[in-house]
C-alpha cells in the first residue's frame, strides 16, 4: 500500500514509509529522547504533518516545555529539529478531502479529521497515531508506535 516516491532507498524498506503524523506523536518526540523520536528522526520514512499542527503545539508550548524540563532555546531548538524531519502539508490541500474525511471521523472523533484529510490528500500508507480511536475509521490505515516499530523491524530496521 505504499504511496509513490518517498525518500531514497525507502524502496527497500517493506515496512510503511510515507504516513501523516499525528499530534500526538510529535509531542512524544518532543517530551523525550525514545523510540517515538527515533522512529520520527529515521530518514527512510517520509513523513508529513498537517499545517495547524505547529500552531497546536504552540499554543502548548509552555506546559511542554515544563513537562520536558527544557528552557525556551532549548525547546525552540527541538521544536524546530523536529519540524525539519517532516513536511507540512498547507490546508488548502486538504480541503478538497475534507467532507470525506469528516464523514468518517463523525462518530469517532470529528477533531482528528485533518489527519485523515491529509492522509487522503498525500499518497501515503496511512496516519500514525497513539490515539486508537483513529482506527475506528475505515477509509485510511493508522500505525499505532508500537505497530511501526514491529513493521520496521520486521523489514530488518533497529532502533
Amino acid at each position: 500500500m505504499r504511496g509513490p516516491g518517498g525518500p531514497p532507498g525507502a524502496e527497500l524498506l517493506a515496512a510503511p514509509s510515507r504516513l501523516i503524523v499525528d499530534a500526538n506523536v510529535v509531542v512524544a518526540a518532543f517530551l523525550r529522547s525514545s523510540t517515538v523520536r527515533r522512529i520520527l528522526t529515521f530518514s527512510l520514512i517520509d513523513l508529513y504533518v498537517p499545517e495547524f499542527l505547529w500552531d497546536e503545539i504552540g499554543g502548548h508550548r509552555s506546559e511542554l516545555e515544563r513537562r520536558a524540563s527544557l528552557s525556551q532555546g532549548a525547546a525552540a531548538e527541538l521544536l524546530e529539529l523536529l519540524e525539519g524531519y517532516v513536511t507540512t502539508i498547507p490546508i488548502e490541500a486538504l480541503l478538497p478531502h475534507w467532507k470525506r474525511a469528516a464523514e468518517a471521523m463523525r462518530r469517532v472523533d470529528s477533531r482528528d479529521t485533518a489527519y485523515v484529510a491529509a492522509a487522503l490528500a498525500v499518497p501515503c500508507d496511512g496516519i500514525w497515531s497513539d490515539d486508537r480511536h483513529l482506527k475506528a475509521q475505515r477509509i485510511v490505515p493508522c500505525w499505532t508506535t508500537r505497530e511501526l516499530l514491529t513493521e520496521l523491524n520486521a523489514a530488518g530496521v533497529e532502533l
